[in-house]
């Protein structure tokens, strides 16, 4: 079981991450993609699965998994596809658009979590999300693809 571990580290290594493990559960790796850091969080749940977050440029769960192998090959994908984005004039954009979701939705929570809000108000949050999240289908649509090696997970 170490001597696996050991070569998943080194995978991830090789693929220019920096690798840190606190007590053979939780692996912590960095990349630097051109000025762009990268961070991964994973670990090993009561279950033996494997439970993914990238936590940089903004944090994202990323699922579970059944092996340490499925996950470097999960990361492997996500590095491929940022470097790809990267190439974008809109990266830093996007980069931060993804922080203002993920920062909305931590207001969104901390909303019904600490308000009564009105049916009202519930009433126009939810159609705003879902014109949102027709306009991310229209968008694309409308978009060429860029990113073939794997199928999106949500589109």
């Amino acid at each position: 079981m170490d001597l696996e571990k050991d070569i998943h580290e080194i995978k991830l290594r090789q693929m220019g991450g920096e690798v840190e493990v606190i007590r053979g559960i939780m692996h912590y790796v960095r990349f630097d993609i051109g000025g762009t850091i990268v961070k991964y969080v994973y670990h090993i749940n009561k279950k033996g699965k494997y439970f993914l977050q990238r936590q940089a440029p903004y944090p994202l769960n990323a699922g579970t998994y059944e092996s340490e192998q499925d996950v470097i090959d999960i990361i492997r994908h996500d590095l491929a596809q940022m470097k790809n984005a990267k190439k974008s004039k809109k990266f830093d954009k996007f980069i931060e658009m993804n922080k203002n979701l993920s920062n909305m939705m931590r207001k969104f929570e901390d909303l019904y979590l600490y308000y009564n809000v009105p049916s009202v108000q519930m009433e126009k949050i939810e159609k705003t999300i879902q014109q949102l999240g027709n306009l991310i289908f229209e968008t694309k649509d409308i978009s060429e693809r860029v990113y073939f090696e794997k199928d999106p997970e949500s589109l």
